[in-house]
């Protein structure tokens, strides 16, 4: 696009050459509002990363708290319990270490690449949202009266 804006100038430096892109200073002020704006998108799109990067990583310190009270709770379950409750850990520490995994690659990605890799660490983090959900219903319903 700002090419074709520079072809137009210099069609208009051959037929007008009074006008202002015909004068030097005319295409290097072009030049240098492209690389305005060109630094101007880069510095939003890395404000925008490190937002999305700060939000994740304060839901997985939760995500962390809420693993260790799981496990304190499952550590009370009877025998049987202790063994699904296992099981159940397990999957959710699994869901924990991909999405931990997709931060990471946020976090080294490119500031052209981020968004791509963001709808990946945005599904791991649901996935391990409702993983712990799911338990947490559970375990309230395991501490409910005649469910031990």
């Amino acid at each position: 696009m700002l090419m074709a804006g520079v072809a137009c100038d210099k069609k208009q430096e051959t037929s007008s050459p009074g006008s202002p892109a015909a004068r030097p200073s005319g295409v290097r002020k072009l030049k240098q509002d492209a690389k305005d704006a060109l630094t101007t998108t880069t510095a939003y799109l890395m404000q925008q990363k490190e937002q999305v990067q700060k939000s994740l990583g304060q839901r997985m310190s939760d995500f962390d708290k809420r693993l260790s009270d799981l496990k304190a709770k499952s550590g009370k379950a009877g025998d049987l319990a202790k063994s699904e409750w296992t099981n159940t850990l397990s999957q959710i520490q699994r869901k924990k270490e991909a999405a931990a995994e997709k931060l990471e690659q946020l976090k080294n990605s490119s500031t052209d690449k981020w968004r791509e890799i963001k709808a990946g660490a945005e599904a791991a983090f649901a996935d391990l949202e409702k993983g712990l959900k799911d338990a947490w219903t559970r375990s309230r319903d395991d501490d409910k009266p005649g469910k031990k």
